[in-house]
């Protein structure tokens, strides 16, 4: 399945980027209503920033990701 942006104008429904389809090929048309299209794409993103900025603990450990290995097993540090 392909989902695509559009507009509906004059009767027509028009995709707003290049759909690859032949002639002929059933489609399934959604419409949105008008509010929830601009917070829509934004939507879920929001959310995953929330819930790292609830989640994040300031360790004071500049090289945590770099040197995960060291401060999880106690392997010597790299390079």
């Amino acid at each position: 399945m392909l989902s695509i942006k559009g507009k509906f104008q004059g009767g027509v429904a028009q995709p707003l980027e290049p759909v690859s389809g032949h002639d002929g090929q059933p489609v399934i048309i959604t419409f949105l209503e008008a509010e929830k299209i601009s917070s829509q794409d934004d939507s879920g993103w929001n959310k995953l920033m929330q819930i790292v900025d609830r989640c994040t603990v300031d360790t004071g450990i500049d090289d945590l990701a770099h040197q995960h290995d060291h401060y999880l097993y106690g392997k010597s540090q790299q390079e």
